[in-house]
């Protein structure tokens, strides 16, 4: 089992790194201005409906990306918000020079742009920093921007 630490190692995970990190997940979730988003992101409990497909996808995208604005230490930028915003403008987030310049340039993540750079960012954007993390599949893609979508800024 192989598991994206926020460090950006990916390493060696045991079941019990799972227990830790959903503990984790869980407790940086109850952190989020809208709780209610929680289930959605870490899926349902017993009982409950089942977590949407975009919510499932951004579990691979919380090891360094959050919905929470105040999250500053982390790998990458928060994504609340991210459809329709210039790419490298998060206040206060160091981004690499390709991004900040891609963004000075008029990249606008709009739901194409930000498409195509989640199926392979690095050739999107040369010079980013994404350890090579990328959606291959389409439908997952399409999945992960709706739900993106439907997270209120």
């Amino acid at each position: 089992l192989v598991c994206p630490h926020r460090d950006g190692d990916f390493g060696e995970a045991s079941l019990g790194d799972l227990d830790d990190l959903q503990r984790r997940i869980h407790d940086h979730r109850r952190r989020i201005p809208h709780a209610g988003y929680a289930h959605m992101i870490a899926g349902a409990g017993h009982g409950e409906a089942q977590a949407p497909p975009g919510a499932r996808i951004f579990q691979r995208c919380y090891a360094c990306h959050s919905l929470d604005p105040a999250d500053r230490n982390l790998a990458g930028p928060t994504l609340r918000g991210v459809l329709g915003r210039r790419a490298g403008s998060v206040e206060g987030f160091e981004y690499s020079p390709a991004l900040r310049d891609a963004g000075r340039g008029g990249l606008v993540w709009t739901e194409e742009a930000f498409d195509r750079f989640l199926d392979d960012p690095e050739e999107f954007v040369p010079g980013i920093r994404m350890g090579g993390v990328r959606l291959r599949d389409p439908a997952e893609r399409r999945a992960l921007i709706d739900w993106l979508k439907s997270v209120p800024r």
